[in-house]
């Protein structure tokens, strides 16, 4: 197990480069929220809302207008009161106003899907209203989604170019294999498209298993899913399947893509590149199901019309590896996984990979609880440190141009992270608590560069050319970088997102996973903490990368 402390920046030969991003205004300080859910959105409209959920308190809203002035403060009720088991599944614009599709548990048994509908302008509740409902979770259900049966739950994804979204609800308890996965697109106007069951072809699977979706030029709503059998149901095996919904379809167009057949898929994102009119699907994928089995990285383009496989290939960040190993010893191959991918205007596409790893921290005069009462004893718990990240650039045909290695180093005190953390992620809510919402990157594929922004030290740009690293546990010390990707420079430069601070202890700490960029307009909007002495404060700020 590696053990290091982390680091957050870094440049290969810092020359004198003109900054990037260029700050074009900045909102009013307010108290910095710790708790809860949270969340920046651009409207069409100009607007830019700041969004904070908490579990007992509602919603907090700060809206800004096109010229970037406070506008209108609202605090929002929604008749679910008190949020049991929340997730917030997205949080988008359509039609001017902002949209929320949130989960929860009704009566803390029962997993119910809410929509809610905000007016952009003024922060007005314009409806509220319950559009999804599982089954109870009572002991036995409790019970069988801890030996194995996946957990049910709803999932959302928004069109990028259009008002359009699609909800998919994940019954798994539900005895009818063909009643599993529901999958419904929607209008602009939040009507239903179509709506129908995601079915087991031809009855051979006994478990279907939802992995992900995406929608095609604003008229039809792919789907991933798996479908297996056990040993106990009539034969083990299983395969990847690809459905398809049209609008105004009323059945799902489900093919087989024997690719993975029998292969172990861990998890699976997939979208759209409107460039090429085909699927970017990026999955682990193992060999066997044996708990040891490598995962290896697996990238296929898939034309959906067809319902053909073009491409299918394992794809590595071998530059990243190669310069981790330079800068950090032959020991230290690059362990990321791929976290989430990013299709780019022009076609390309980026796979974004981070490290994770397992930490034993031994606490040595902690309290411990015994059969025998509590006493003074060294006490070991686990941690997560997320660590250094690589990036690949592929053409639009899936062929690797580029490949780039960031270095960092982030302990987190409270989070749990489940792969393609940054995916699930995507078009929904940040957590907060215990500032680890702090160590997150952000990746941005502006309109003709794409970036890595996080936090870090200042020290860490010369530490790891030295092949050393500072961990970042606590923040207060941190600044926010950001990393522009572009030439054959595996390492790339980095800047203070902010300028360096003009005396030492002051410094400028960014929510980068709460941020939101419009490519359209070219303008990313963060939440910036900034540190003076002892007076800190949060405020928005409006940037061009």
């Amino acid at each position: 197990m590696k053990k290091t402390l982390l680091f957050l920046g870094l440049t290969l030969c810092h020359v004198a480069a003109v900054a990037q991003f260029k700050t074009i205004a900045e909102g009013p300080v307010f108290v910095e929220p710790e708790e809860g859910m949270a969340r920046i959105l651009q409207l069409k409209n100009g607007n830019t809302m700041f969004v904070l959920i908490t579990e007992k308190g509602g919603l907090d809203l700060r809206i800004y207008d096109a010229k970037h002035k406070p506008k209108a403060s609202k605090h929002l009720t929604p008749k679910y009161g008190k949020l049991e088991h929340p997730a917030i599944e997205a949080i988008f614009e359509s039609n001017g106003n902002a949209v929320f599709l949130i989960g929860e548990w009704e009566g803390k048994k029962t997993p119910v899907l809410h929509r809610l509908i905000v007016d952009g302008t003024t922060g007005a509740m314009k409806k509220d209203e319950k559009i999804g409902e599982l089954l109870r979770m009572d002991v036995k259900n409790r019970l069988a989604t801890g030996f194995g049966v996946p957990k049910p739950g709803f999932h959302v994804k928004k069109d990028p170019l259009s008002d359009n979204y699609a909800v998919a609800i994940f019954n798994t308890l539900v005895s009818d294999r063909n009643e599993r996965i529901e999958v419904i697109l929607f209008g602009a106007e939040h009507q239903e498209l179509s709506r129908a069951f995601y079915k087991s072809p031809e009855d051979k699977y006994k478990y279907m298993e939802y992995i992900d979706m995406t929608i095609i030029d604003s008229k039809a709503v792919s789907i991933l899913a798996k479908g297996y059998n056990t040993e106990a149901s009539g034969g083990k095996e299983n395969v990847l399947l690809l459905g398809t919904l049209e609008k105004g379809a009323a059945t799902v167009d489900i093919r087989e893509l024997e690719f993975a057949y029998n292969k172990e898929l861990d998890k699976g994102v997939v979208k759209y590149n409107p460039v090429t009119k085909k699927l970017i699907m990026i999955a682990s994928i193992a060999e066997s199901d044996k708990w040891n089995a490598k995962k290896f990285t697996t990238l296929a383009l898939i034309d959906p019309l067809q319902k053909r496989v073009d491409k299918v290939s394992t794809v590595y960040p071998d530059k990243a590896n190669e310069k981790s190993k330079e800068l950090f010893g032959k020991k230290n191959k690059f362990e990321g996984k791929p976290q989430n991918f990013y299709v780019n205007p022009d076609g390309t596409f980026s796979i974004v990979y981070e490290e994770q790893e397992r930490v034993d921290v031994t606490f040595s005069n902690a309290t411990a609880t015994t059969g025998y009462g509590s006493a003074n004893r060294p006490v070991t718990s686990q941690y997560l440190e997320l660590n250094h990240i690589a990036v690949s650039t592929f053409d639009a045909n899936g062929k690797e141009i580029s490949s780039y290695f960031v270095p960092k180093k982030h302990f987190l005190f409270s989070f749990t992270i489940h792969p393609f953390y940054l995916a699930e992620r995507e078009g929904t809510v940040a957590k907060l608590s215990k500032g680890d919402q702090f160590k997150s990157f952000a990746f941005v594929n502006g309109k003709d560069k794409i970036y890595i922004l996080f936090n870090d030290v200042e020290e860490n740009e010369k530490r790891v050319l030295k092949g050393k690293i500072t961990t970042i546990k606590g923040v207060s010390e941190c600044d926010g970088f950001y990393y522009t990707l572009e030439g054959n420079n595996t390492l790339p430069p980095r800047e203070f997102l902010f300028g360096k601070p003009d005396r030492g202890r002051d410094h400028n700490l960014v929510l980068f996973a709460i941020s939101d960029y419009d490519r359209e307009k070219n303008v990313y909007v963060t939440l910036k903490l900034s540190i003076q002495g002892e007076r800190k404060g949060v405020r928005l700020v409006w940037m061009e990368p």
